[in-house]
């Protein structure tokens, strides 16, 4: 039997200590290219209409974060009410500032007036400051005119994409 020396053994424990160190770096490497922002990998439109309706929803609360809104989910899965999205911001001339918003997956319908009117029922309902209707479609000429002179913003699929990018 072969008796090891106090270097030997601080040598081989050594290794272990920078293996194992080396195995935590690879696998924080690993897991930030494997969970890159849904904003980095999906900036077109045709990679937009592609995600599930939670992706969709998870990439507009990353967007809005980025904006420097503080993001809340909605913690219901399926119907929740018309609000995908609580948001809060400090403002300078109020203390804070509250949105909803509601996020429509669409490959090609068109956003309608009544999606549009029932966010501005939920705005007052919830009294929040501003309702945000997000698509990857496009939204009816009568949405448009419905907002006017309204705390709500409509973001279409190409306005997404500039956003985004």
């Amino acid at each position: 039997m072969q008796n090891y020396t106090t270097l030997q053994i601080q040598s081989v424990a050594v290794l272990v200590i920078l293996f194992l160190y080396f195995l935590y770096k690879l696998r924080r490497f690993y897991k930030k290219i494997k969970d890159k922002s849904l904003l980095s990998r999906n900036r077109t439109l045709k990679k937009l209409k592609r995600l599930s309706w939670e992706d969709f929803e998870l990439l507009c609360m990353e967007l809005f974060a980025k904006q420097g809104w503080r993001v809340l989910g909605n913690e219901k899965k399926g119907a929740d009410g018309g609000v995908d999205i609580w948001m809060k911001k400090r403002s300078l001339t109020k203390k804070n500032i509250s949105a909803i918003v509601q996020c429509k997956r669409y490959d090609d319908a068109m956003v309608t007036i009544k999606v549009v009117r029932e966010m501005y029922g939920l705005l007052h309902e919830h009294n929040v400051d501003k309702a945000y209707i997000v698509t990857t479609s496009r939204f009816t000429k009568e949405c448009y005119k419905f907002i006017e002179g309204k705390n709500m913003i409509l973001i279409n699929g190409e306005e997404l994409v500039k956003m985004i990018n």
